[in-house]
């Protein structure tokens, strides 16, 4: 049953009492779907749905991603066409919204949260408020897409469709893109969600322009709280260890009593798998021996070895095997796996990536049998491929966690 939780002046206060000196931290209860009150817009209280849960493990906190249950209000997304990063909405957002939304005291709670970018220069941005990327329609179906605006945005005159209003996602989409067309404001329009129109349908300029969609706000909270290993279920997130000095968000694949299979929610790395273009076992290969030697000991503190399990092969860190859509994944587990393939943070400060790179094939250590090569997934065709193993490739993780 979903459950409505009023946020107090401090989420510290709210999850845990204190006895003398020492902090007793009650057990952790948000599930996907709850909603919480947070903020006021109008003179409307602002609802928020869980949409997200980030464990931190060894650390008794929950990061939790919350978008509001209506559109707050409908605006245009930009006056000139601009992309995400330099709209006029996401200024909006983190400036004249969230300081007329949130007290002092609720600012406090709200999280500098970092989301990696699909469409666009930027392949990473980091704000206080932000929106959805238009991926998720591939998350969510038709009926939880749907949104009712709040009263203001109403009497506003957001558009609405068969009892859904239209809502703005932060992914901007090139018209003729094969031509080589990449002006936004003439070629340009933003996706939205919430009704069976894609786009803003205002023609080339309105697409950016139309002031009869709505805002749907998310923003990042955390929370302090107990969490068990079997609290987590698959398409959850569990942040452990860190590389190039940025914390791992990792994926949940299965939930089992033996643990956690985890799957790097980024690629991390671009690398070969082996130097040998005629490797064909995992164990052989440069890939192999780096992810277990070089990268187990770089990304993981004492603590977290402890709770790593080594797999049949006796490795610490693998690569995921076979997938399939008919593998027993559930839809978030396996959208996940789809379009969160871009490049870590990180990784893209450091090195050039491109909108091709944005969702990108990944090394498994599953043997094509057509091929007899090692392959990779390829998450727009959704399938394997064999590869030779001196192509490169990006690397994510995958490890299994017991607690």
């Amino acid at each position: 049953m979903k459950k409505c939780i009023a946020l107090a002046l401090s989420i510290a206060t709210l999850l845990s009492v204190s006895t003398g000196c020492k902090k007793k931290l009650p057990k952790f209860e948000l599930e996907l779907g709850d909603t919480v009150t947070m903020g006021e817009y109008q003179g409307e209280e602002i609802k928020w749905e869980v949409m997200h849960r980030n464990f931190v493990v060894g650390e008794n906190k929950v990061i939790v991603e919350l978008q509001s249950t209506t559109a707050i209000d409908c605006l245009p997304f930009d006056e000139e066409g601009a992309y995400w990063e330099d709209c006029t909405l996401r200024e909006w957002l983190n400036t004249d919204f969230y300081d007329e939304a949130f007290s002092k005291s609720e600012k406090k709670e709200i999280l500098d949260t970092s989301y990696s970018m699909y469409t666009g220069p930027s392949r990473w941005l980091t704000d206080k408020v932000y929106i959805s990327g238009e991926f998720l329609r591939y998350r969510l179906s038709p009926q939880d897409a749907t949104c009712k605006p709040s009263k203001y945005a109403k009497k506003k005159g957001i558009h609405i469709e068969d009892g859904s209003c239209k809502y703005w996602t932060r992914d901007v989409g090139i018209i003729e893109y094969s031509l080589g067309l990449t002006d936004t404001a003439g070629n340009g329009f933003v996706f939205c969600l919430g009704t069976s129109g894609m786009d803003s349908g205002h023609g080339p300029n309105g697409f950016f322009t139309a002031e009869d969609v709505g805002v749907r706000p998310w923003i990042s909270v955390e929370y302090e709280g107990t969490f068990e290993m079997k609290d987590i279920n698959p398409a959850d997130r569990v942040i452990m260890g860190t590389y190039d000095g940025e914390p791992i968000t990792w994926i949940v694949i299965e939930s089992e009593k033996s643990g956690l299979k985890l799957l790097s929610k980024y690629g991390l790395e671009k690398m070969k798998m082996d130097k040998n273009s005629e490797a064909t076992e995992f164990a052989e290969t440069d890939l192999h021996d780096w992810l277990n030697e070089d990268f187990y000991e770089e990304a993981f503190s004492k603590n977290d070895k402890k709770i790593i399990v080594a797999d049949d092969d006796d490795d610490n860190v693998s690569l995921i095997g076979k997938i399939s859509e008919k593998g027993g994944f559930n839809r978030d587990t396996l959208m996940e796996l789809f379009i969160g393939s871009g490049y870590s943070k990180s990784y893209c400060e450091n090195n050039e990536v491109t909108d091709k790179d944005a969702i990108e094939d990944f090394w498994c250590k599953y043997v094509s049998e057509k091929s007899s090569k090692l392959s990779v997934f390829h998450t727009t065709s959704m399938a394997h491929r064999g590869s030779d193993a001196d192509k490169e490739f990006s690397v994510r993780p995958y490890i299994t966690i017991k607690f």
